[in-house]
């Protein structure tokens, strides 16, 4: 029996959207993989610390049961590379760029090594202007109308990257989009993408952290949960706690 134009026409649209669906799912499990990868590779070098019981004071005053210190990836060559790798691919996917901007300091290493890889002109942005000199806030060179790619080592709040987007469009710069390679995942960092108009992108989060160090024994459930709520409320997470 021949089908009818509909049953053709339902059949194509069913082959359209399986194709779309296995397509997302298979970015979904990719972005999930390396996810896990990176957070692997963090906590193998140290770069994340738990500490449920006495938690870091932040230099905003917010007392964490987490700290996540990137500035040990430089120091390692295999796992800055497999990182950068990472990155790049990522970028690769964000779309085309003019111009790479690391966040002083600490992002400044990733986005040399990323525009060295894609072989895109860098600049760095201070989170206020000099006080001598020049008295730059943005150092290089930036033209009017460029797209311009924010690299961050990791997010908290997104305070520091309004800084320096705000800075870069200041100078005529078209900014859409941020890396990091990790992210606290806060409410505040995406209500201030959110008033940014800034897409972030993430190789890794708080959450996928939690999850390897659970797996590998270094966190029972209850800290997991413990760490789950001062990310929903980092700010008041220290006085419901009773430290201080």
């Amino acid at each position: 029996m021949k089908s009818t134009n509909t049953d053709d026409k339902q059949s194509l649209r069913s082959s359209s959207f399986d194709k779309q669906s296995f397509s997302a799912n298979k970015l979904r499990t990719a972005g999930l993989k390396i996810a896990q990868e990176v957070a692997g590779i963090l906590f193998d070098i140290g770069a994340v610390i738990f500490r449920p019981r006495q938690p870091f004071r932040f230099d905003s005053g917010i007392l964490s049961p987490v700290y996540v210190d990137n500035r040990l990836i430089i120091s390692d060559p295999v796992s800055r590379e497999r990182i950068i790798k990472n990155l790049v691919s990522l970028i690769n996917k964000i779309g085309k760029f003019d111009t790479v901007a690391g966040t002083a300091t600490a992002g400044i290493p990733h986005a040399a090594w990323i525009a060295q890889k894609l072989r895109l002109p860098m600049v760095y942005v201070r989170s206020q202007p000099k006080e001598h000199g020049t008295k730059n806030q943005v150092e290089g060179s930036i033209k009017r109308g460029q797209e311009v790619l924010v690299v961050e080592d990791m997010v908290s709040t997104a305070g520091s990257s309004a800084r320096v987007v705000e800075a870069l469009r200041k100078l005529g710069a078209k900014v859409d989009h941020e890396v990091a390679i990790y992210t606290h995942d806060l409410k505040e960092s995406k209500e201030n993408f959110k008033r940014m108009k800034i897409k972030p992108h993430f190789l890794t989060s708080l959450k996928t952290v939690t999850e390897i160090a659970q797996k590998r024994g270094y966190l029972k459930p209850d800290q997991v949960a413990l760490i789950e709520k001062w990310a929903q409320d980092p700010k008041n997470w220290g006085r419901k706690m009773g430290f201080e």
